[in-house]
């Protein structure tokens, strides 16, 4: 069945990067990638907080809720909607009481409470849009399988250092955890990839080395827990779930957990 969705864009104006119209236009091309409907499209062109509901569209937008059966109610990023998040928790609630999602086109992905990018969470968290975190800091590698967003935020600011998943990239992650899981070796899953064309972390050719890593350190295409959405902080500590960047399901990063076990075990008796 094809989702009924509408639109809702907010910025500081209607043209230019970061605009109304800038927003609208990846939306609609976000939901004609799934094949769905695009009923409606709501916008708002200010900056005050204050205001949420009061907006003229987001006004519009929940009248026509509650006159149209919609399934998803899309945004470009969830600070579009506001930048306060209990703003966004409570639009969260309201939608779901009456069976609508919302989903964000710069996360690929439905929001939840426990995506939002406001929430504590590591380098995408609210300190991310910071305009001095790029010149200060440095933004960090999105890593493999992951791409930095050009999600903004209601100024029309980027938010640097906000992570989706890479399409393309996570087909390879999961391709090669299948052929892992399946006995095949880092070596062999190297030469496969690079026959195929596709290229490894940072552009460059697969190397056995960057598949298997350290499972200790959690280095490795094998070992990286945020493919399975756990994200680990400078200690590698576990730092919480961050649902939205998971790309491995747990039945398969458990079967690639066994046939590490395997591996090791058949080692250790011929030595």
């Amino acid at each position: 069945m094809t989702n009924k969705v509408v639109f809702y864009a907010r910025a500081a104006s209607k043209s230019g990067e970061g605009s109304i119209v800038a927003q609208v236009e990846r939306g609609r091309l976000f939901a004609a990638e799934r094949g769905w409907s695009l009923a409606a499209s709501f916008s708002d062109v200010e900056n005050n907080e204050a205001l949420f509901k009061a907006r003229p569209g987001m006004k519009s937008l929940c009248a026509y809720l509650e006159c149209e059966q919609i399934d998803i109610v899309l945004c470009d990023a969830p600070l579009n909607v506001s930048d306060n998040r209990t703003h966004v928790a409570r639009f969260l609630k309201e939608l779901g009481s009456m069976g609508i999602e919302l989903w964000s086109a710069a996360m690929a992905g439905r929001v939840t409470l426990r995506n939002l990018p406001y929430a504590a969470s590591g380098d995408q968290g609210k300190d991310a849009t910071s305009p001095s975190l790029e010149s200060c800091q440095g933004i960090r590698p999105a890593g493999f399988g992951y791409k930095l967003s050009s999600a903004i935020d209601v100024t029309g600011r980027r938010i640097f250092g906000y992570r989706v998943i890479h399409p393309e990239e996570a087909e390879a992650v999961r391709r090669i955890f299948r052929m892992y899981a399946a006995g095949r070796s880092p070596r062999d899953i190297a030469s496969a990839l690079n026959a195929d064309g596709i290229k490894g972390p940072g552009g460059k050719p697969w190397r056995d080395e960057a598949i298997y890593g350290n499972r200790a350190r959690g280095t490795g295409i094998l070992n990286n827990i945020l493919y399975v959405g756990m994200r680990q902080n400078a200690a590698k500590e576990f730092d919480g779930y961050v649902p939205a960047l998971r790309i491995v399901s747990d039945e398969l990063w458990h079967r690639v957990r066994q046939q590490q076990a395997n591996v090791r075990r058949r080692f250790s008796q011929s030595r």
